[in-house]
């Protein structure tokens, strides 16, 4: 009967019950091996030899820890004249010291449970559970098949810095339809896509959502020609704000001290957009126009510029519109949106992409990096960071959880 149950329960076989130890609250299993034969040539006839006594974890049975005492043995092989350690079909490798099922439960169990929760419960150090995980993963993502991928989003995401106090970045690019991660490098720009371009199919590709990198556009160019690249009007927006801002502080720096404090207080009026602003807001940019006329006009030039996205029906439109924009901007005479005119007009093509394919954006991209922002902090940030990659290709499939 003991012997069945450890067939049927911990999938151990070729092995036959010896007795029962109880230890505290770990039940202490002694199996020994029925038969022996040649790890390589599979032959019977082999001479045997104990070299030591081995403890390994398995399932757990009730509130009972479950251990198996095992000997492990040093074979002689009368056919193939080879020496070898037996091997041990429940383990996952050679020096494992738990088994596969028990392996498998924690897989299983990472769906709800932390790392720290698992680790406490079946009494296992937290490195352990984690190599666990990470040994599972990268099989499962060893391979990414994007061959069949049509529209792909790329953006980079900033976590953390590295010993030398630099920025550290991971470039993400995920399949706009399924949302599943299909890349993930290291750094930003061109270097950071290495090998994604083997991954994919150049007659399979139609649509690339980007920021306004120069870096990617021109990879896009290389190795898709025929791919349509869409700026995603976030990221035209977001430049926008930062020209507005650069404006707002060159104004600042040119004023007295005491209005400089106030226009410092004033930031996030400028960067708010108007059907957010309440009335005293609203009052303040009223004024500031007699006084501050470039400023102003710049603050109605990027609601202008957010209008368009909101009233073009199509790319035709919004062509026209925009083109109409970087008259309205040059004629200012700043050189913040004398700036911003000339990014609209060189980029012009893949902005309006976004009205061509029915207003496809990066969006889903951009809310992607927020989980990972939510993954990194659960973790209290990530050490290792081929560890991190691993999980974000798990991420499409998981459910935000109270802790990692």
């Amino acid at each position: 009967m003991s012997t069945t149950l450890l067939q049927s329960t911990q999938k151990i076989r070729g092995f036959q019950h010896k007795r029962f130890e109880y230890c505290k609250e770990k039940l202490i299993w002694i199996i020994k091996r029925k038969e022996f034969q040649c790890p390589r040539c599979g032959s019977l006839k082999v001479r045997k030899e104990c070299v030591r006594i081995r403890d390994i974890q398995g399932l757990p049975m009730g509130r009972h820890l479950v251990y198996f005492r095992i000997k492990i043995h040093r074979l002689y092989c009368q056919v193939c004249h080879r020496r070898n350690f037996e091997h041990l079909h429940f383990l996952s490798s050679a020096n494992a010291r738990i088994t596969k099922e028990l392996e498998q439960r924690i897989i299983e169990e990472r769906h709800e449970m932390s790392i720290r929760s698992i680790a406490m419960k079946y009494h296992l150090r937290w490195e352990l559970v984690k190599e666990i995980e990470k040994r599972f993963l990268g099989r499962k993502y060893a391979h990414i098949s994007a061959a069949h991928v049509r529209q792909i989003g790329i953006d980079e995401i900033h976590i953390g810095r590295n010993s030398d106090r630099t920025f550290r970045f991971l470039t993400i690019v995920r399949d706009l339809q399924s949302g599943a991660v299909i890349h993930v490098g290291n750094g930003k720009g061109v270097s950071a896509l290495d090998g994604l371009s083997k991954k994919l199919r150049k007659k399979k590709l139609k649509v690339v959502a980007m920021d306004m990198s120069n870096a990617y556009a021109s990879w896009v160019e290389n190795h898709f020609p025929k791919a349509r690249i869409v700026f995603d009007h976030f990221h035209v927006i977001k430049l926008m704000n930062e020209r507005l801002d650069k404006l707002r502080r060159r104004y600042v720096a040119e004023l007295d001290a005491s209005q400089r404090s106030q226009f410092k207080k004033l930031r996030m009026l400028f960067l708010r957009n108007m059907e957010d602003q309440d009335a005293d807001s609203l009052l303040i940019l009223r004024n500031m126009r007699k006084h501050f006329k470039e400023l102003s006009d710049a603050y109605m030039l990027k609601e202008g510029l957010r209008s368009i996205y909101a009233t073009a029906s199509n790319a035709l439109d919004a062509r026209a519109a925009f083109r109409r924009w970087a008259t309205l901007a040059v004629a200012t005479g700043s050189r913040e949106l004398i700036a911003m005119a000339k990014t609209i007009r060189d980029k012009l093509r893949g902005i309006i992409t976004y009205w061509t394919f029915d207003r496809m954006s990066n969006a889903s991209t951009e809310g992607f990096n927020n989980k990972i922002r939510w993954l990194i902090r659960q973790a209290y940030g990530f050490r290792d960071v081929f560890y991190l990659k691993l999980k974000i290709f798990q991420l499409p499939s998981i459910q935000p959880q109270k802790e990692l």
